[in-house]
């Protein structure tokens, strides 16, 4: 009688275990990389430095990405930036994400055609953050990017960080000859 229950009871402990696997699903692999590189210009907007990014995703997998444009307007894109070794607080974290919505809401103006990336290829987005950090101080400024592998599925998704870009700003007339 024993033997025979055995064998009734391990089909069941069988499948749940297989049912317990299914339902762990690993978090997939990124397919692109994120390399970010200093793009600030003289002048600026509204009264604020041109502060910005070059963001180069270059795509890893061996299968062409749909990557949507506008993304970085969009709030895709999550900007770090410390000051001293310490997180730079936004001026207006309420602004931004406003801003950010409306874009969303805003028809994108690249065509879906310009957001392919094949294999082994690269993807270049421009991000300007000027008018959302304070960074008209001295010191040192580590900027870093990241983004969700995708977005639209948080649950199925990884963020991939780029590489740290470091900013020195000197004293004004530090540089000056004497």
């Amino acid at each position: 009688m024993r033997k025979v229950a055995l064998y009734l009871l391990l089909p069941l402990f069988t499948m749940q275990t297989a049912i317990l696997r299914a339902q762990t699903a690993q978090k997939p692999q990124p397919k692109f990389t994120l390399t970010i590189f200093n793009d600030s210009r003289n002048g600026g907007v509204g009264g604020y430095p041109y502060l910005g990014i070059r963001i180069v995703e270059t795509n890893i997998s061996n299968e062409p990405l749909q990557e949507a444009g506008c993304w970085e307007e969009q709030g895709v894109f999550t900007i770090s930036i410390l000051y001293n070794g310490v997180p730079l607080k936004e001026r207006d974290e309420a602004a931004r994400k406003k801003r950010e919505a409306d874009a969303k809401l805003t028809p994108c103006m690249v065509p879906l055609s310009a957001a392919v990336i094949h294999p082994g290829e690269t993807g270049t987005r421009y991000m300007a953050f000027g008018w959302d950090y304070p960074m008209s101080e001295p010191g040192t400024y580590e900027i870093t990017v990241s983004r969700q592998t995708d977005p639209d599925h948080p649950d199925r998704s990884v963020t991939v960080k780029s590489n740290t870009l470091t900013v020195v700003k000197s004293e004004p007339g530090a540089d000056a000859p004497k």
